[in-house]
Order: structure tokens, then sequence, then C-alpha cells
């Protein structure tokens, strides 16, 4: 069976380096301030962690669990949940770095005539957010399509959003591959449908054992070599 599409995850496999803590908050307090000026909830707000511990697994509902954290506190928010959702997702650029060799990569890809969707667990972002991320850097003419954990509603490795991906491709799972730095929601979750998995190593990341992906990238830059032996 001949790859027709490749599937990329976007956090530590496009870009890295996010900001964390303090500086990230004061962004989100900004373009919170910027969208619908100024809320005394705020600063509560941009620090809490909205996503329940006890939940279905691996289920996404930001727009709800906005609404529960606002009931729970007696605020009575007056700014639409999703406009409010969508003001957390911020430039892309501004909060991560590229990953060197990435952008070639998904370029390549789409040379070889490869359907093109980005797989990506997210809070904020829905689809609509992650494509505006790379029109303004660019790529998203290699790009064909975007699935996010939000706006499929549920996160990676559940079979939900790499079935999401496939209809998207339009093709079977034996017609793609992914590639993500996690081993469990890149790797197992893609290989548990019947699609191989490409490996990023990251300083960050060990292969837990039982994990075996179909190829390794030390560098992303190594891509092409891995799939013209699929082609």
């Amino acid at each position: 069976m001949r790859i027709r599409a490749a599937f990329f995850d976007v956090g530590d496999t496009l870009v890295e380096h996010w900001l964390r803590g303090d500086e990230l908050a004061g962004i989100h307090r900004r373009d919170l301030v910027a969208a619908f000026g100024e809320r005394d909830w705020y600063d509560e707000l941009v620090a809490a962690d909205i996503k329940p511990t006890e939940r279905e697994p691996h289920r996404q509902e930001t727009n709800r669990w906005y609404e529960e954290w606002f009931a729970a506190r007696g605020i009575a928010c007056d700014i639409d949940i999703d406009r409010l959702r969508s003001a957390f997702a911020g430039p892309i650029e501004l909060l991560s770095t590229p990953v060197p060799g990435a952008a070639d990569a998904v370029r390549w890809c789409k040379a070889q005539q490869l359907r093109v969707v980005l797989v990506t667990n997210t809070l904020y972002r829905g689809d609509a957010e992650v494509m505006r991320d790379w029109e303004r850097a660019g790529l998203s003419d290699a790009i064909d399509a975007v699935v996010t954990s939000h706006s499929a509603g549920w996160e990676k490795p559940h079979p939900a959003i790499y079935r999401r991906a496939l209809e998207l491709a339009r093709c079977e799972a034996g017609e793609a591959f992914m590639v993500g730095d996690d081993p469990e929601c890149d790797i197992k979750g893609a290989q548990s449908l019947g699609l191989r998995a490409i490996w990023r190593r990251t300083a960050d990341q060990r292969l837990p054992a039982g994990v075996c992906p179909d190829a390794i990238l030390d560098h992303m830059g190594q891509l092409a070599d891995v799939v013209w032996a699929w082609l």
C-alpha cells in the first residue's frame, strides 16, 4: 500500500522552546485586555489550570471547562466563551521557535504529492487558529488540513483524532505516517490504528519499553531519507 499522507505533530516537532510561567501569563493577559478591555478576574484566570483532573480519558472540552471554572467561582463572564478561548491562542511565533529543518520537511512531503495534515493536542487553539499560525509563517500552501484536539474533542492518542485526520487526508491508515516527539501520543497512538510512526527524538523524551517507532529522527532534515524508502 503506497504512502499518500504525512501527518505532523506541532509542539516539539515543528516548533519548540515554548514560553513558560510568568512570561506566558503576561502575554495572555495582554491579549485579553487588547481584545475585551480590563476585567478584575484576568489574573486568576491566566494562572488557572482549567483542565479537570477527573474526566473521560483524552476527552477535550475546553469551552465547557471555562464555563465550569466561572460557575465554580460565581463569576459572571460577559465575554463569549469561544472568543475568550481564542484570545488565549496568541501568535505561535511569539510563544515558540521553529524546529530546525521542520518547514523544509513539510514542504518536501508536499512536493512528493502527499496530503499534509497537522495533528496536534491543544488547549486553546482550534483548527482555524493553528492554520492562521502557519499562514503567517508562509507554510500554509504546504498544509492541506489541521486537526486539533480542541476542535476534534479528543486528544491524541485517542483514535478519534487520528480518524478525523485520515478522513481529511482521504486515505486509509496504511497509507499515512505520523511524525511526532511523544511516544504515547504520536507513536503508539498512530500505530494502534495502523499508521506508520516516525519519532522525533528530543532531550526531554525517552522511548518506554515496548514502544517501537518505524523510524527515528535526530534531525528533521533526515525525514526525506526515511520516507523516500517508503515511497
